[in-house]
């Protein structure tokens, strides 16, 4: 299969709203647990209770405050990188702000 055409399966795939709100939240997930792991060599899967985004604001709910703070601490990078891997399916946010709970 070419590329292109993985592409438009993906947006078809997208349209559908609950099949698009789990597809991001995956991707931010992912992106946050990598991320994290590569920078503060912890492995964080088993406190982070859910991940949802609604419009430009990703909350993000744990079972550790400390781990609140640590997120917090490398926010920037979350942002960053979030925001690269949303790019590469083409999808844009502006100005994505994290919250944690």
């Amino acid at each position: 299969m070419q590329l292109n055409n993985i592409k438009s399966l993906l947006l078809k795939s997208l349209n559908k709203t609950w099949k698009a709100d789990q597809i991001l939240s995956s991707i931010i997930y992912k992106s946050i647990i990598g991320d994290f792991l590569e920078i503060k060599k912890i492995d964080i899967t088993v406190y982070v209770i859910s991940v949802k985004m609604r419009w430009n604001v990703i909350l993000i709910k744990t079972n550790k405050p400390i781990l609140n703070t640590e997120l917090l601490s490398i926010e920037n990078i979350l942002v960053k990188n979030i925001s690269s891997k949303l790019n590469n399916i083409w999808i844009i946010i502006k100005d994505i702000k994290l919250r944690f709970k």
